[in-house]
């Protein structure tokens, strides 16, 4: 490191300790891991859920044992008058209801078609799809049990008789918590804070407080002045990314199945990439204000459209195609596939060349027009 980038590295590094700003930019990635973690979770469970059982039977029964033995849903209300249902719905008591009609058991018995009714309140549309495809699920698997009943003793009179059996196996996250893949997003989601938004905030800070005219008068070159600012969040961004993922093993258990040399060096790519933001917000803001609110109207998109917490392919067509000028869609997938997947570099480069491309592209015209404009 030349004597100026020096310099202006320690000096940022002493600007940071006196506003304390490094501390929170620690601290950040502990408190978004635990809201991520704990609180930003899709998994839904004890969804409250009443039961109205006009049949009444062994059968009948067996089925709501079905829903009482799981994590997924919590018989709070046992009714038999399928009246009462609209008036637990109307008072928010419940948010699922499963009626099991009248003759339930006498169908079952005669091989005849049976139905029963899953009733859901459809005010959170998240929650209603995971809901009720698990109230359908174990449904199905009810039915299946009583088809074997049947089955069993149908053998025994035209022995066996053919049958195709799925055998589910799910890869890299086999309990589906998505607690597994958030977490790992959030170093995505700290990079680009703490590159984007901080440092042109940290640009901007210079010009209001007439030092950028101070360092332009010197021999330091407008190339070093960058280097100099913008190193420091570029080691922070470094040390948020190795606090992220042990408390991603240690807290919740999270299992880091690839190379953690390979996250780092492939982090670079998006550090650079967000840098070049970073500098080309603080080229075109004139005040730290108007430089904040460039960068978060720059984040929120990014996020939103990353794949980080919605899925891509549920987007609109148009939309899904905008996603390619993200950079943070690629890294997104590199985090969670070294994470989750273990894969390697070869498994990695469409999207590793993805970001070195805009790296850059973003960072090269922004320096261009940094040094415009100081010019």
């Amino acid at each position: 490191m030349s004597g100026p980038i020096f310099q202006i590295f320690m000096k940022e590094i002493i600007e940071l300790r006196k506003s304390n700003l490094i501390k929170i930019l620690l601290i950040a990635p502990i408190m978004q891991v635990i809201l991520f973690g704990f609180v930003a979770t899709i998994d839904v469970k004890h969804t409250k859920l009443l039961v109205c059982d006009e049949d009444g039977s062994a059968l009948s029964r067996g089925l709501v044992s079905r829903f009482s033995n799981t994590e997924y849903f919590k018989i709070v209300s046992y009714v038999q008058d399928p009246g009462k249902i609209q008036d637990a719905f109307n008072h928010n008591r419940v948010k699922m209801a499963l009626r099991i009609p009248g003759g339930f058991s006498s169908k079952i018995k005669k091989g005849k078609k049976t139905e029963v009714q899953l009733i859901i309140d459809g005010s959170d549309p998240n929650m209603t799809a995971i809901a009720l495809n698990r109230g359908a699920a174990i449904i199905r698997n009810y039915s299946e049990y009583t088809m074997e009943k049947k089955m069993a003793i149908l053998k025994k009179i035209i022995g066996d008789l053919p049958s195709l059996e799925v055998e589910e196996r799910v890869w890299y996250n086999p309990e589906l918590k998505s607690v597994n893949t958030m977490v790992p997003g959030v170093i995505a989601l700290i990079i680009e804070v703490v590159t984007l938004i901080v440092t042109a905030v940290s640009l901007v800070r210079e010009k209001e407080s007439g030092n950028m005219e101070q360092l332009l008068v010197s021999p330091i070159s407008p190339f070093q002045i960058i280097i100099g600012k913008i190193l420091p969040y570029v080691i922070i961004a470094f040390l948020d990314i190795v606090l992220i993922t042990v408390l991603s093993i240690v807290v919740f258990d999270i299992s880091f199945t690839g190379s953690f040399t390979l996250l780092l060096a492939l982090s670079l790519f998006m550090i650079l990439a967000n840098l070049g933001f970073g500098i080309f917000i603080s080229t075109v803001s004139l005040t730290q204000q108007q430089a904040m609110v460039s960068a978060i109207f720059l984040t929120l998109p990014s996020v939103l459209l990353s794949g980080f917490i919605f899925p891509i392919k549920n987007m609109p067509l148009v939309i899904q195609w905008l996603t390619y000028l993200i950079p943070m869609r690629y890294y997104v997938v590199i985090v969670r596939g070294i994470f989750l997947k273990g894969l390697n570099f070869m498994e990695l480069l469409p999207q590793t060349l993805a970001l070195l491309v805009f790296g850059i592209i973003i960072l090269t015209l922004s320096i261009m027009l940094f040094k415009k404009k100081l010019a």
